[in-house]
């Protein structure tokens, strides 16, 4: 990579996350839209740009990825079909340079789940944050981190408390935690079913096309359909690359919270006061131990990840100058649920929101409690 080619790409996207992390991109990155700026100050820590290289040049680098990593932490990934498939390079130094091939240009999905976003995990551990796997709201700086395996029903719970209570939202699936216990919002946009949009049928502003296509969005980027996608990841087959194209055709289907719920109220910061994991089961209620709420947001930070190529690029992602990171994530997720209490709640209804002020003791002001059987 030629480092006096990089300053004539057209990096027309520029990210800042909470000034811990700035991001410049030759794509758009719907996922970061909140921390969209028209400008950085100084130079970005992660840097995104199209795969130029010739072919030839390209057989070299797959044919010397292993010993590139081991001396300079480059990092390569490309699937059998070469530059017209999945391809991604690493440069995962101080400042992070991420080229990729052009299908990933036109699924910006895959592009930011299964490449930056992991890149942004481990960078935010380097910093003295950990990106977790959990929701979380405020009421008046007091922070309710919600955390759940895939598929729980997290987004459901997120956005019928959002809708119900007076409370403010600051992320849905992944929160920046401190080991102060600071909370830092990260606001993507919101993966949805049919089914979730019945939490808010009432007040969303999507429009009848959009209802319409969610039909087909959600069957195939349902439970199930994920399911699949993981299935193909432990075969031959060019998984990755599928899953572009895939999502490359039926984008899914993904909004920011203010179209669904209009009067929502963001907040960027907030200290944390409480955590709350919930499943599904039998109803039960419980005050965890600090040891397995650790275990548990960290086992759930995991979970978040594994469509290819993450299971191949795990190891190399996350070290550093040698170092394994994850003892770190471990120590800052630890330190920050320190301080507070972490409740399990099992609710046979899936009506979890109902009880977060109860099992929090945290006086969350009703806009307008209502029941909810569904």
């Amino acid at each position: 990579m030629d480092p006096t080619s990089l300053k004539t790409e057209p990096f027309d996207f520029r990210y800042n996350i909470h000034n811990l992390i700035k991001v410049a991109s030759m794509f758009e990155l719907p996922e970061l839209e909140y921390f969209r700026v028209p400008a950085l100050s100084g130079e970005p820590d992660l840097r995104l740009r199209l795969e130029r290289r010739r072919k030839k040049d390209r057989r070299h680098s797959a044919r010397t990825a292993g010993a590139a990593r081991r001396s300079t932490d480059n990092i390569h990934y490309g699937e059998s079909l070469g530059r017209y498939g999945f391809e991604v390079s690493i440069s995962n130094k101080a400042r992070v340079d991420v080229a990729v091939s052009p299908i990933l240009k036109f699924s910006l999905h895959v592009l930011y789940t299964n490449v930056i976003e992991p890149i942004l995990r481990w960078m935010f551990v380097r910093r003295g944050y950990a990106l977790i796997h959990a929701a979380c709201i405020s009421f008046d700086g007091q922070a309710v981190l919600i955390t759940a395996c895939t598929d729980t029903g997290k987004t459901s719970t997120i956005l019928r408390a959002v809708e119900h209570y007076a409370c403010s939202f600051l992320s849905d699936d992944m929160t920046i935690v401190g080991k102060d216990g600071t909370v830092l919002s990260y606001p993507k946009p919101l993966a949805i079913s049919h089914q979730t949009l019945r939490a808010v049928n009432a007040n969303s502003s999507l429009t009848l096309w959009e209802r319409i296509a969610l039909q087909l969005q959600g069957r195939l980027h349902s439970r199930s359909g994920r399911g699949v996608g993981l299935k193909l990841g432990q075969t031959r087959l060019p998984a990755a690359t599928l899953n572009a194209i895939v999502q490359m055709l039926v984008p899914p289907p993904k909004y920011m919270v203010h179209r669904l719920i209009p009067r929502v109220s963001y907040a960027n910061i907030a200290t944390l006061s409480r955590a709350v994991i919930i499943e599904r089961g039998d109803e039960y209620v419980e005050a965890l131990h600090h040891e397995q709420a650790v275990e548990t947001f960290v086992r759930n930070a995991e979970d978040a990840y594994g469509f290819p190529p993450y299971p191949i690029l795990a190891d190399s992602l996350s070290k550093w100058n040698g170092e394994n990171l994850h003892p770190q994530e471990q120590a800052i997720v630890d330190q920050a649920l320190r301080r507070i209490l972490t409740i399990r709640l099992r609710d046979p209804k899936f009506n979890w929101w109902q009880r977060i002020p109860i099992v929090t003791n945290l006086s969350l002001g009703s806009r307008q409690l209502v029941g909810a059987d569904d």
